[in-house]
């Protein structure tokens, strides 16, 4: 089952993840950023039932669910920011979810077998859930099993280029909640602004590049400015290194390009675990002799954050924080 690390970090995973969850009461329907419509049907019954477009044709979900298990980190980032809780949730892995989230995501059963397993049917009916939500990219999904179970929502995959920000609002729009968002929505707007303009001097100085440590065996993960790290960044007014523009969006590299893809590089960004340390075979790739070499590497500018593959508006904010930490030590 791959998780967002995955989907995100991958060359063939550069498509992005729509989210919503569905318990609130009924709204109106709207289009979300990548176009899908999403939100009510005129037909459905605002007192009772909402039917959303999904992966899978029109679903008809409760007004007001109130235990909705959730089956991929983007929607859950996203209920957690609207102050909702699922009843149940897939495990991507603990030392992958982020501080603010993760006392509330230890308390919640997981449905999966494992870390990062399939979906287990029957830990999803041991919950009683009024409402289902996934991904159309999931692999191996029970679908038909589990909209016997409750409504099944998969959403589409391929169709935003900034999942973090389309699914939360997308959701806030399906939940009936469209102004829920609106005060993370404009401190985020405000910290970037903030940022290019306290911090003008040192960003006009350091060029940088994006990185994360990947999941295959000598290759590692390099982000450009159209990535959504890179647009996060872009708004604080980052300014990339040659190998982070070539990419735009991101691409797999191997290690024997690590000089020629970083050299002229200032500064690094790259993504951590929730203790700070290099995730995924980060580790490797920092013990690689090319990459102590480097001349970032070597003038101590490496930078890390948990929130490097942003789910939501909580976690960009959390980006935009740790690259002012950032320029604040250089």
């Amino acid at each position: 089952m791959p998780t967002r690390r995955r989907l995100l970090g991958s060359a063939a995973g550069a498509a992005a993840l729509l989210g919503l969850a569905a318990c609130g009461s009924g709204g109106s329907g709207s289009k979300g950023a990548a176009g899908a419509s999403v939100g009510a049907s005129a037909g459905a019954s605002a007192a009772s039932t909402r039917v959303v477009d999904t992966a899978k044709g029109k679903v008809t979900v409760p007004a007001r669910p109130q235990r909705v298990v959730i089956l991929n980190d983007f929607p859950m980032a996203a209920m957690f920011d609207l102050g909702q809780l699922p009843v149940g949730l897939f495990n991507a892995g603990e030392e992958y979810v982020a501080q603010p989230y993760l006392e509330r995501w230890r308390s919640i059963p997981k449905v999966s077998n494992g870390v990062g397993g399939t979906v287990e049917v029957e830990k999803v009916a041991a919950l009683q859930p009024d409402l289902i939500i996934g991904i159309d990219a999931q692999p191996n999904l029970p679908y038909e099993q589990l909209s016997r179970l409750a409504p099944t929502v998969l959403l589409p995959f391929s169709k935003s280029k900034t999942p973090w920000r389309d699914m939360a609002e997308q959701t806030a729009v399906v939940l009936g909640l469209p102004d829920a968002l609106a005060k993370l929505k404009q401190r985020y707007a405000d910290r970037a602004a903030q940022i290019r303009k306290e911090r003008a001097a040192v960003l006009a100085r350091y060029r940088w590049a994006l990185l994360q440590g990947g999941f295959d065996e000598g290759q590692w993960w390099l982000y450009g400015p159209e990535s959504n790290i890179g647009g996060i960044l872009a708004a604080a007014g980052a300014r990339f290194s040659s190998g982070s523009v070539r990419v735009k969006e991101q691409a797999s590299v191997s290690y024997e390009l690590v000089t020629s893809r970083l050299s002229d590089a200032d500064a690094i960004f790259y993504y951590t675990t929730n203790d700070g340390k290099p995730a995924n075979l980060g580790p490797k790739l920092f013990a690689q002799q090319s990459f102590q070499k480097l001349p970032a590497v070597r003038a101590g500018h490496l930078y890390g954050s948990i929130a490097f593959l942003p789910a939501g508006y909580t976690e960009a904010l959390m980006a935009l924080d740790d690259f002012d930490s950032a320029l604040r030590k250089l």
